[in-house]
């Protein structure tokens, strides 16, 4: 009877793993894509920034910058193009319609030299939504994704707020399409 249970184990132990292995849980880290949505449009953002309201300490670093809503589009374009996982297409031809609203585009400062500002971080948060056109069903309805880049204003590091903006920019779209793709 000894003999007959130490034979048993192994072979318990051996197809306990192959269950365990063959059945998983179902986790991938691939792309989850719809398969009734393969081509969409971006529509250019809508810029919610108020420019005339009075500055207070808690929004003293907000911004307004002209023309950031055409920029945004393009670099969302850009980054459904190298994702490779959907297309741009006209919206006559489009599966399903991005949508957003800019909400704030900010520049706080983050390190100081003496009273000069050194460092910069600037943030742009929107709110986006995807929309199937056939039946208008919303697929996705993301709040307050935000993308932002830090900046040197001296020293060896140094940049233009220009160029530190379209990397704000880039880090948004990523953060959008990633949202898209994934699907989270």
């Amino acid at each position: 009877m000894r003999l007959r249970r130490n034979k048993l184990k192994p072979w318990l132990l051996v197809t306990g793993y192959w269950l365990l292995v063959l059945s998983g849980c179902g986790y991938t880290t691939q792309a989850v894509l719809r398969e009734d949505v393969k081509t969409m449009h971006v529509e250019i953002f809508e810029n919610s920034i108020d420019i005339t309201k009075e500055v207070s300490a808690k929004d003293k670093y907000e911004v307004y910058r002209p023309g950031i809503e055409v920029d945004l589009r393009d670099a969302i374009v850009e980054r459904i193009f190298l994702d490779g996982n959907y297309k741009v297409s006209s919206r006559d031809s489009a599966d399903a319609i991005l949508e957003g609203e800019i909400l704030q585009y900010r520049k706080d400062p983050l390190r100081y030299q003496d009273e000069d500002v050194t460092e910069y971080r600037i943030s742009i948060v929107c709110d986006v939504t995807l929309t199937r056109i056939r039946d208008s069903e919303i697929l996705i309805d993301a709040e307050s994704v935000t993308g932002d880049t830090t900046y040197f204003t001296t020293g060896t590091l140094q940049e233009t707020e220009t160029n530190a903006l379209t990397d704000a920019m880039r880090d948004t779209a990523r953060r959008i399409v990633n949202r898209i793709v994934e699907n989270w």
